[in-house]
């Protein structure tokens, strides 16, 4: 939510306008093509748009026409508001906002998905961007009362690693009756990606994954972690020399009696994700995960503590981290990393093994990723593998010649590592809901933070609020944990200000649960997660469970539809028939005669 850049210029480019559904027809005024070149001049232009019918209108711009470009403006005429027009825009994520501004601008620069919407008393659509989805920005810009809402395509970011590769493509569709709205809008994307082969509901995978099955009726608990380095506060390159001990959170042998704890306090089902047992702890020795770290307890040590938690009847998997590579690991080469268009390296975050660099996918796969993924399940682990940053992340372009990777062809090897992690654990997990992984992940710790933006009173000045926009789209298909926010929900807040990266202090929490987060997470259908290794966290993780378990059966099913029925009262309907209602006032509502209590919930079930 920044803004960024002005201006813009184009050469040349041709539209095609095709149809596909029976629907009322979008287009009824030209597109706005406005480009801005390398030298900073602007040009624009006005196509007259052929109308096909059908619903759907597609927008080409040819690659040949990008060659000095640094960015394009693609904005139909339908694309446009007033000030006081009844409705509403919305991005990838969900923010949205009304048409009630007189003058702002709101940029998001990485979408969790390629969509984005607007609804109209007229016309209501939502939009594709069907190639370059990861260097685009989703805009909307208010001057004078007048409302854009477009896509922006960094065609300078892509230069970066390569020149144009591939057309601008993005597509239109129109939307009618009740699928005119934004849970119109998730509908359709959804069912679009299901029909092209992309994505599979929950019901259809438990068939094949018990793994899966198991993870829906759970609580997930990641042991946050077993032990780590400091990070350090500088940008530091470690070697063997000035490499930084290890401190030890949890050993091996204290976690048995941890997920003992969890068990004993009346959690039936329960998720256990290992973080930080591979060599060098925490974000150690990437991209190397072997040995088995010593200093908790060794492999034997491990073994028993998976062998344990399985005999208590809970899962237990491990967090892994394919992206990141340190010059400190014994596996260490410059060979496999991400490479600038000028053959530089690419710099990842400053973690606890230091300086990271980026990984490329396409040269792990064809390296080592396969055979260590291998080790870990002969480890004994069953159940969500986690692949740390792969859904939190765009994927990390490669200019090197002997492993050249566009973000496409990066998003493939993402898949096919996530797609051998299920075949090897039973499901695949990672963080964030980027969803270029969405057709091979089954879970994911978060989507975003997006909650704890608005909570926090940082929006944007174009924002209303949060529609759940994703959740519509991916419920029954992926697992998640909405926001951040609602992570370690019944641990209250952390009484520190955490100034230090990798404080564990950030684990700690007062006690005071707020019962609104408690609340979101049932109206936006999440799962609880618990990041900790504190055993004072025990009867907040039974209190989360306790939460889950009414509602639980719900994970695996689609959710329709989502809407507010009356100030601060929100109605989610799911595919079997099942609402819920959620209640943020503080006074109690009746809904179908039944009383909805005061910051709380009802489930009604299908109807027999």
């Amino acid at each position: 939510m920044i803004l960024m850049h002005t201006g813009i210029s184009l050469k040349c480019f041709t539209v095609a306008v095709c149809s596909f559904l029976a629907a009322e027809s979008l287009i009824s005024s030209p597109v706005l093509i406005r480009q801005t070149n390398n030298d900073g001049t602007v040009s624009e232009r006005k196509i007259d748009s052929r109308e096909l019918g059908g619903g759907l209108e597609r927008i080409t711009i040819k690659k040949e026409s990008l060659a000095d470009v640094a960015y394009v403006d693609v904005i139909p005429d339908f694309a446009r508001a007033k000030k006081g027009d009844d409705g509403y825009w919305v991005d990838g994520r969900g923010w949205y906002g009304r048409f009630d501004r007189d003058n702002g601008e709101f940029c998001y620069i990485r979408s969790f998905m390629p969509i984005f919407g607007m609804k109209k008393a007229d016309k209501t659509f939502w939009a594709v961007v069907k190639t370059y989805r990861f260097n685009y920005d989703f805009r909307v810009d208010v001057k004078d009362g007048n409302y854009a809402v477009y896509p922006r395509f960094r065609i300078d970011n892509v230069r970066k690693f390569f020149e144009p590769y591939d057309d601008i493509v993005v597509e239109y569709r129109a939307l009618e009756g009740d699928d005119a709205n934004y849970s119109g809008m998730a509908r359709g994307y959804r069912n679009y990606r299901i029909a092209r082969g992309e994505i599979t509901p929950i019901k259809e995978r438990v068939k094949k994954y018990p793994e899966l099955d198991y993870l829906c009726d759970s609580i997930v608990v990641r042991i946050q972690t077993h032990g780590a380095k400091p990070i350090p506060e500088t940008d530091i390159t470690y070697t063997k020399e000035t490499e930084q001990p290890i401190i030890a959170h949890m050993p091996f042998g204290v976690s048995e009696e941890f997920v003992q704890a969890i068990k004993d306090s009346g959690v039936d089902k329960c998720t256990i994700v290992s973080a930080g047992w591979n060599n060098g702890g925490y974000d150690g020795r990437t991209p190397s995960h072997f040995p088995v770290e010593i200093t908790f307890g060794g492999e034997e040590a491990f073994r028993r503590l998976i062998r344990k938690t399985q005999d208590l009847g809970f899962q237990f998997t491990l967090h892994a981290t394919n992206t990141d590579a340190y010059p400190v690991s014994p596996m260490w080469s410059p060979s496999y990393i991400s490479k600038w268009r000028d053959g530089s390296l690419v710099k990842g975050g400053v973690w606890a093994g230091g300086q990271c660099f980026m990984v490329c996918q396409r040269a792990a796969w064809n390296g080592w990723t396969p055979k260590e993924l291998e080790q870990m399940r002969d480890l004994g682990a069953r159940g969500p593998h986690y692949i740390d940053v792969f859904s939190s992340l765009y994927p990390t372009p490669c200019a090197d010649p002997n492993h050249l990777a566009t973000p496409e062809i990066t998003a493939e090897y993402q898949n096919k590592i996530l797609a051998r992690s299920k075949e090897l654990f039973g499901s695949a997990a990672s963080e964030a809901g980027f969803d270029h992984v969405a057709g091979n992940i089954d879970y994911i710790n978060y989507i975003g933070g997006a909650l704890k933006v608005l909570r926090e009173h940082r929006e944007n000045k174009l924002i209303d609020g949060l529609f759940p926009l994703w959740e519509i789209v991916y419920h029954g298909i992926v697992m998640y944990n909405s926001d951040r926010e609602t992570q370690n929900h019944t641990r209250g807040k952390c009484p520190y200000k955490l100034d230090k990266s990798g404080d564990p202090r950030w684990m700690e929490g007062d006690g005071k649960v707020d019962p609104f987060v408690s609340l979101k997470i049932v109206e936006f259908g999440g799962k609880p997660i618990f990041y900790t290794y504190k055993f004072a966290d025990v009867p907040r993780i039974k209190k989360a469970w306790d939460e889950f378990v009414p509602v639980r059966r719900l994970q695996r099913e689609l959710m329709q539809s989502h809407e507010e029925i009356a100030k601060d009262v929100f109605l989610v309907k799911y595919e079997d028939g099942s609402r819920v209602v959620a209640n943020y006032n503080k006074t109690p509502f009746k809904f179908e005669g039944v009383e909805i209590p005061a910051i709380g919930y009802k489930l009604f079930e299908p109807n027999k």
